[in-house]
């Protein structure tokens, strides 16, 4: 199950909006971290820079500077629910994991390749992307740069 909105008032940039299932079926939206920098990165077990990039994404979701972001990870295959939890519980993932739907994560998707990271403002407007393994380093630099252009 999927659901996309989009707002577009005069004056307000699009803002993005996501309905997607966690493991165990329960329903998040993107707007719930609505008032929070969130940090949205499309993996899948098959994928060895996905993989990679884990341990980064478990210490961003622990940062506190600038920010403490949210971290969401969206698992872009279909698995099945007890291998895909052995494989959360084996990498730690403490970070909050989503299930992509059937239909297309629009505007994240088509994706250009995995992983895919985005950076989603206060605001729910994207505001960086990154196709590859991201680093925690990388992440919070630009978080960092895209913070203080928020606040100013």
């Amino acid at each position: 199950m999927l659901f996309l909105t989009a707002a577009n008032a005069a004056g307000d940039s699009e803002k993005v909006d996501f309905t997607l299932p966690d493991i165990n079926g329960k329903l998040h939206s993107l707007s719930d971290f609505e008032g929070q920098w969130v940090v949205i990165n499309f993996w899948a077990t098959w994928c060895s820079p996905c993989i990679q990039e884990i341990p980064h994404l478990r210490k961003i979701a622990k940062t506190t500077e600038p920010v403490q972001p949210v971290v969401i990870g969206i698992d872009f295959e279909e698995a099945e629910k007890d291998v895909l939890q052995e494989f959360m519980d084996q990498l730690q993932m403490d970070y909050l994991v989503l299930i992509v739907g059937e239909a297309p994560l629009i505007p994240f998707e088509p994706l250009k390749g995995l992983p895919t990271t985005f950076l989603v403002s206060p605001n729910r407007e994207i505001v960086a992307d990154w196709v590859g393994a991201v680093t925690e380093q990388k992440v919070i630099d630009e978080l960092s740069k895209q913070v203080a252009q928020f606040e100013s």
